[in-house]
C-alpha cells in the first residue's frame, strides 16, 4: 500500500512538473512576434506588436511574392515601418513586390547608394508612392506598450555597404532582439566600443559569414539564441564553420532558415518560445 502511494505521489509530482514546463514554454498572449522568413540566401523579418507591422528587408526580387504571401497569411494589411538595412539585392530586391502590394507608412533606409538597377527601382517606387523616407538617426519607435525598436547602428559612415547596415535593437520588456543586417567586423567593433548591448536573440550578421560574429561582439551580446538567414547550398559557404563554432562557444542555440525554414519567435516580455517551419529531429 505504501509503495502504491509512493508511486502515485511520484507520478503526480512528475505530472505537475510537466505541466509547469509546458506552461513555461507556451506564450498564449505574445506582446511581440518576430518572423524570420525563409527567403533563401537573403534576409526578411516581420515584427508584429499590438497593431504594428514592421518589415525589415524582403530578400531577392524573386522572393518578393513569397514575402507578400507570407505577410497576407499573417493578416498584414499595411506596413507601418519598413527598414531597408542596406542596398544589396538579397535584402531589398523583394521590396518592389511588397510596396506594390501593401501601403507603407514610413521607411528607414541606410542612406547608402548603389548603382544597381534593383536599388534604382526601389528608389523610384519610394518616390512614386511618396513614402516618408528617413536615414538612421538613433530613432526610437514604440511598437506597442512595453515594446520598442531602437536604431543603434550604423555608428558612423563606412566604406563597405555591409558595415553600413541599419542595426535595430528590439526590446519587449525583459526580452531583446538584436537585428544586424549584414554588419561585419568593423561595425561590430564600434558597437562593442559603445558598450552596453545585450540581447537574448541575435539575428546573425551577413548570413553567418566569416566576416561577422566576432568573439568580442558575441561576448558583449551574450545571445541565448542565434538565428541565421541563409540559403541552402549557397555558393558563399555561409554559414562559415568558424562562426558556428563561436556561436556554440557562446552558448547560443542556433537556428538556420536553410535547415529549419521560417523561424517564429514569440515573447510575452518575460519568456519566449520558438517555432520552426521544419523539424530537424
Amino acid at each position: 500500500m505504501n509503495r502504491r502511494r509512493l508511486l502515485l505521489g511520484l507520478l503526480a509530482l512528475v505530472l505537475v512538473m510537466f505541466l509547469v514546463a509546458c506552461q513555461s514554454r507556451a506564450i498564449p498572449q505574445p506582446i511581440l512576434t518576430a518572423h524570420f522568413i525563409d527567403v533563401g540566401q537573403g534576409d526578411s523579418i516581420l515584427l508584429q506588436a499590438g497593431k504594428m507591422n514592421v518589415l525589415i528587408d524582403a530578400g531577392e526580387r524573386e522572393m518578393g511574392e513569397r514575402v507578400v504571401a507570407y505577410l497576407r497569411a499573417e493578416g498584414v494589411k499595411s506596413i507601418d515601418l519598413l527598414i531597408a538595412t542596406h542596398p544589396h539585392a538579397d535584402h531589398i530586391g523583394g521590396l518592389a513586390a511588397v510596396m506594390a502590394s501593401f501601403p507603407v507608412r514610413r521607411i528607414i533606409d541606410s542612406g547608402q547608394v548603389h548603382t544597381s538597377q534593383t536599388f534604382l527601382n526601389y528608389l523610384r517606387l519610394v518616390d512614386d508612392k511618396k513614402i516618408p523616407f528617413e536615414t538612421p538617426n538613433a530613432q526610437v519607435v514604440e511598437l506597442a506598450a512595453g515594446v520598442t525598436l531602437r536604431v543603434i547602428g550604423p555608428r558612423q559612415a563606412y566604406d563597405g555597404l555591409n558595415d553600413g547596415s541599419v542595426v535595430a535593437l528590439v526590446t519587449a520588456e525583459q526580452v531583446s532582439l538584436l537585428l544586424t543586417g549584414d554588419m561585419e567586423e568593423r561595425a561590430e567593433r564600434d558597437l562593442v566600443a559603445a558598450g552596453g548591448i545585450a540581447a537574448q536573440i541575435l539575428k546573425v550578421g551577413h548570413h553567418g559569414s566569416s566576416t561577422s560574429s566576432t568573439r568580442g561582439f558575441l561576448q558583449m551580446v551574450r545571445p541565448q539564441v542565434a538565428i541565421i538567414s541563409v540559403g541552402q547550398g549557397n555558393p558563399y559557404g555561409h554559414p562559415a564553420e568558424p562562426v558556428l563554432a563561436r556561436l556554440r562557444e557562446s552558448g547560443a542555440d542556433i537556428y538556420r532558415t536553410d535547415v529549419h525554414g521560417t523561424v517564429v519567435l514569440r515573447t510575452d516580455g518575460a519568456k519566449f518560445s520558438i517555432k520552426t517551419q521544419r523539424r530537424t529531429r
